[in-house]
């Protein structure tokens, strides 16, 4: 009994980031040996989840900008990401969270309304964000070339189900009774009250989740099976391949999960054909790159409040001069060429 506490508390450790290295050996070692972990853990991650503090921003600044588009954005060699030690681990904490998820939906199953929810679904344009209140009082922040469904109200007792094609940072509202779910392709996130960010663009093979405070299940559905792939905590970032199925996680700077929010793009060790299909996103440009080679040079690069003229400009100079450019009067095209990166 005296050994079955300790190792629940060391899971509560883990999830609160508390865990060293040896403390982290003996939990998984615990997990990956043990048959009744699935059920005795179970219940300490529901607990935690119930717990989550309730994570908003009620400011009048925060308020005042609902439902309101933004303007187009203005024409205006350290890696700090890591490989996370939980991908070692990565099975046991798969089984302790799909047994959660099961629970919860199994708990909160109710029958179906007779009367049909309307759903309401917003777009953006190129270069467009939108801010906007979702009946719970959730906040959203929509990116560009994004969609986003939700129904016209939440029903009581049950899930919040929401839709997503894009990227989007979420503020969730917290609700015990009902979680909150994103649907993108055969990939869900499930919160309680948090805020994180999703991009899942349909033409994209990448798929991520970053979380900036509490906590996010993300799940990987196909026809007949779903698996939980991981629980994210604040600072963490799962990229998801969706080609072949494979996923990593990150750790990296908690304020990067919205940074785009506020004009900010931050790239980590990132391909330029990568980081050309965002800016054309970011900024309603179109990109005609002339020399192929070009796409495999990698940056690390942050743009901060600046017109896509000094972005081409800082990454000529991060390129050492191999990059070359021109761009339309009009701005509205970019033609790359050059040598490929060193």
């Amino acid at each position: 009994m005296k050994h079955q506490e300790e190792i629940r508390r060391l899971f509560k450790m883990y999830l609160e980031g508390k865990t060293n290295a040896s403390q982290n050996n003996i939990l998984f070692h615990y997990l990956n040996n043990n048959k009744n972990a699935e059920q005795e853990l179970s219940d300490l991650m529901n607990d935690t989840w119930e717990q989550e503090p309730v994570i908003r921003d009620d400011s009048v600044e925060a308020n005042e900008g609902l439902e309101q588009v933004w303007a187009k954005i203005d024409h205006k060699k350290q890696k700090t990401i890591q490989r996370y030690q939980l991908l070692k681990y990565a099975a046991s904490l798969v089984m302790i969270c799909s047994a959660v998820f099961v629970y919860k939906a199994n708990q909160k199953r109710q029958p179906e309304s007779a009367k049909p929810i309307a759903f309401i679904t917003k777009t953006t344009l190129s270069g467009e964000k939108v801010k906007m209140l979702l009946p719970d009082s959730s906040v959203v922040y929509l990116g560009s070339r994004s969609k986003i469904s939700w129904p016209e109200h939440f029903e009581k007792g049950k899930i919040r189900n929401v839709s997503l094609e894009g990227e989007a940072f979420f503020e969730v509202k917290h609700d015990a009774a009902r979680p909150f779910i994103i649907r993108s392709g055969k990939m869900e996130t499930q919160v309680l009250g948090t805020s994180f960010n999703i991009y899942a663009y349909p033409e994209d093979k990448i798929f991520t989740v970053s979380v900036r405070t509490g906590k996010v299940g993300v799940t990987e559905k196909s026809p007949g099976s779903r698996k939980v792939l991981s629980l994210l905590t604040p600072g963490m970032k799962i990229v998801y391949n969706k080609d072949n199925g494979k996923f990593r996680i990150n750790v990296g700077l908690i304020g990067e999960a919205d940074s785009w929010t506020n004009n900010r793009f931050v790239f980590h060790d990132e391909n330029l054909g990568s980081i050309l299909v965002k800016l054309e996103r970011y900024y309603n440009v179109h990109f005609e790159i002339r020399s192929s080679k070009l796409k495999a040079c990698r940056f690390n690069a942050t743009f901060s409040n600046i017109n896509i003229n000094e972005v081409m400009k800082q990454l000529r100079v991060m390129s050492s001069g191999h990059i070359k450019y021109k761009i339309s009067d009009d701005k509205t095209k970019i033609a790359l060429w050059g040598e490929a990166c060193e």
